[in-house]
């Protein structure tokens, strides 16, 4: 009778800790895109130029030091700065960051540098996006793709689908992508290779044969008047890809606003059609971030089979003069502008 009733609490016992197991994976991860021209060189002083005038102070970043109505001063490249976004990302909830990556000798490549060498590096993890560094000279070219391969290694590369470095990639070489795949290969490693592109179900079709995993977007670019328009077509891309059953990360964008770099052009965006653009999307508000951030971590909930990787990517940390960003803002006062983090974090820190 003991026995018996042993056996029953045994059995009660393992069937309360398989039930209280959870029955759906964790939120979604979400990484939001850097581009660090905010470092030093020659990109500094021209994005100085377009965020210089008064009517873009509430796009500055955080740390941009004002000096005029019409010039401002952009020193980010120091690892105080860095170790302080890591902490403003982690805090609002953010999982990785998607550098863009250029060659470790280009100021642009300043910001990955910092990240890695910071203390508090784990808290936010990182991935890359191959694109400039592709582009590296033939004599750079093999430390470059040695340098991505030792990336992957980091403890604080971020992984999905069980341990496979994500790996997102724009435009770029395709003759390079496929020596520097063939060399991961031959690690051992097994990278989730995302192609960011336009349209998902055709960007899927011709690169999957190439070997990518899934496709996304680096930035919608829509001429439309509002945020909340952008945001709307930005959805219609993630329903696109959930009707064709193609594996998929979906973008959330934060905005696009040219503006200042139509009022002063820079030198890689020469003639672009946007010179020609009269009216711009407007900005986004915190509370229609935080919205379609939530819209984006449903929908992949509810697309398993599309969305493998469980992820999500935001553009964009720190696209300031291009419309944008989550990174906090300047403010007279010297306290950064972090209503966009607090919406994300509304969000993310609550589902």
């Amino acid at each position: 009778m003991i026995r018996s009733f042993f056996c029953f609490v045994l059995a009660l016992f393992s069937f309360t800790i398989f039930a209280v197991e959870p029955s759906a994976p964790s939120r979604p991860l979400v990484g939001a895109i850097r581009w660090d021209a905010w470092s030093g060189g020659d990109v500094t002083k021209q994005v100085e130029g377009t965020l210089g005038p008064k009517k873009y102070r509430d796009r500055l970043p955080w740390f941009a030091d004002v000096l005029d109505d019409d010039h401002v001063r952009i020193v980010g490249g120091t690892q105080e700065i860095m170790d302080r976004e890591i902490e403003f990302a982690a805090q609002a909830g953010l999982d990785y960051w998607a550098f863009v990556l250029y060659p470790e000798n280009q100021s642009m490549s300043l910001g990955l540098q910092l990240y890695r060498q910071s203390n508090v590096a784990g808290k936010v993890k990182f991935c890359g996006i191959l694109h400039n560094n592709l582009g590296a000279s033939g004599q750079d070219w093999p430390k470059e793709r040695d340098r991505f391969i030792a990336m992957l290694n980091d403890p604080n590369y971020q992984t999905v689908l069980h341990g496979r470095p994500l790996v997102y990639m724009f435009g770029g070489n395709p003759g390079r992508f496929q020596e520097l795949r063939e060399a991961v290969a031959q690690t051992g490693l097994n990278p989730y290779y995302v192609y960011m592109g336009w349209n998902p179900p055709k960007d899927y079709a011709a690169q999957k044969p190439n070997g990518f995993d899934a496709v996304s977007a680096y930035a919608k670019g829509d001429m439309v008047d509002t945020f909340a328009e952008l945001a709307t077509a930005a959805e219609n891309h993630w329903k696109l890809a959930a009707k064709e059953n193609i594996r998929f990360i979906p973008l959330v964008t934060t905005g696009w606003d040219k503006q200042p770099r139509k009022d002063h052009p820079v030198t890689w965006e020469k003639n672009a059609a946007y010179h020609q653009q009269e009216t711009f999307t407007s900005q986004a508000t915190p509370k229609q971030i935080a919205e379609h951030l939530r819209h984006a971590l449903d929908f992949v909930r509810n697309h398993r089979q599309t969305c493998e990787s469980g992820a999500v990517i935001v553009y964009a940390w720190n696209e300031y003069d291009e419309g944008g960003w989550l990174s906090p803002t300047w403010k007279a006062d010297g306290n950064g502008d972090t209503s966009r983090l607090d919406a994300v974090r509304s969000v993310l820190l609550t589902k």
